[in-house]
């Protein structure tokens, strides 16, 4: 968190703090009053002078603990977790709980502010054993818990735990249904790594169930199906994968070309090929279709193939292929070749961005004043590509 905005946090806390100090200290005697007042006053001192330890300190102690300030409490304490101090926050959370006066409402969310802090500082065992009595309850802060929970048995991979709170979650909420498809693919790898194709079939079973629109689960099923040697089940699930999300045709080729092979079907795995190419023309369907162009109509028709989907598509990995290509013999270029070259390198410095901004990294092609990001002014520069930089 930046540092303007904690002082900004602060300062509306410290206005927050004063205004209950006040009218709980009317009631006190004239002498009592002037002591409350002095170390009110000595922490927002230290708050203007940017001691905010020691303004936090100061604050913490000497404002009374009940129903009416916890909520100022919870402020500083999660204020003081986002800039890094769970340390003291974990100390602030612990203080109200020792208070007796505190109602079982308040209680519950001091609880789930203490499971946040131990989560910040990794103690996992600590925030689990009291997201799991909070999560045991029929709260509001019921839901809360039990995603902090979710969190922490992703972090720890524990995924049968994941699934079992995954399944509540999804009650009330059906976007959990794509992350517990994940979750049993996850099942489905550790199955598959173990020899245990069964139970990773029932795994992928299960995830397809949740989320049928999940492509990991179709790239893993493909993984199943080609442990099992079902290999014509390995292209339908690869195929189906691929439509579901194009962006990832790439990671079914190994794969489909395995399973082609197992089937002496290559004329199968081309057709696949320039199904991807029209979905998602990456730099390795383009390639291995030019392998096939080249076997078929030699290296001419290949290169020309090369170029006219690089040109099409340009990409710095592209352009590095089609050097490659075209300099297979060691000789130098010639002249119609180093035109192609020029086509594609001024097509690639077309789609590359000439300004971002150095505090966002927000991106155009003109100089803007103001970044429409972040909007913060006379940030966008003009973007400088470095010999290190390409390298």
């Amino acid at each position: 968190m930046p540092d303007n905005v904690a002082l900004y946090l602060l300062l509306v806390l410290a206005l927050g703090i004063g205004y209950l100090l006040g009218r709980r200290e009317r009631r006190r005697r004239p002498r009592e009053i002037g002591m409350v007042a002095e170390d009110y006053f000595k922490g927002l001192n230290h708050l203007l002078n940017e001691r905010h330890d020691l303004a936090i300190d100061t604050f913490v102690e000497r404002m009374a603990v009940d129903n009416d300030t916890v909520d100022t409490h919870l402020a500083l304490g999660s204020l003081v977790r986002r800039r890094g101090e769970v340390d003291k926050a974990i100390r602030i959370h612990q203080n109200l709980l020792a208070r007796p006066v505190l109602s079982a409402e308040r209680r519950t969310q001091t609880e789930l502010e203490l499971a946040r802090d131990y989560l910040v500082a990794g103690l996992l065992g600590r925030a689990e054993n009291l997201l799991k009595e909070l999560a045991g309850r029929n709260g509001s802060e019921k839901q809360l818990a039990q995603e902090l929970l979710l969190e922490i048995y992703q972090r720890e991979k524990e995924w049968d735990s994941a699934v079992a709170i995954g399944r509540e979650l999804a009650r009330q909420d059906r976007r959990f249904r794509g992350q517990l498809a994940h979750f049993q693919c996850e099942l489905a790898v550790k199955s598959l790594a173990a020899g245990d194709v069964r139970g990773a079939q029932a795994a992928v079973g299960k995830a397809t169930r949740f989320d049928a629109g999940c492509a990991r689960a179709w790239l893993v099923g493909a993984e199943v199906a080609y442990a099992e040697r079902r290999y014509r089940e390995v292209q339908r699930q690869l195929s189906r994968a691929r439509d579901l999300d194009p962006t990832l045709a790439q990671e079914t080729l190994p794969l489909y070309q395995n399973a082609s092979d197992e089937l002496g079907d290559q004329a199968g795995f081309i057709t696949y090929l320039r199904g991807c190419l029209k979905q998602a023309p990456v730099l390795p369907v383009v390639e291995l279709l030019a392998a096939d162009v080249e076997q078929r109509e030699g290296r001419e028709a290949a290169d020309a193939f090369v170029v006219e989907q690089l040109l099409r598509n340009p990409s710095l990995g592209g352009f590095v292929t089609l050097l490659n290509r075209l300099d297979r013999s060691g000789q130098p270029l010639p002249p119609e070749q180093l035109t192609l070259v020029r086509r594609f390198s001024v097509s690639l410095l077309q789609r590359q961005s000439s300004y971002r901004c150095r505090n966002c990294g927000f991106s155009g092609k003109t100089l803007i004043w103001q970044c429409p990001s972040c909007r913060t002014w006379g940030s966008i520069k003009p973007v400088i590509y470095s010999q290190k930089e390409d390298a």
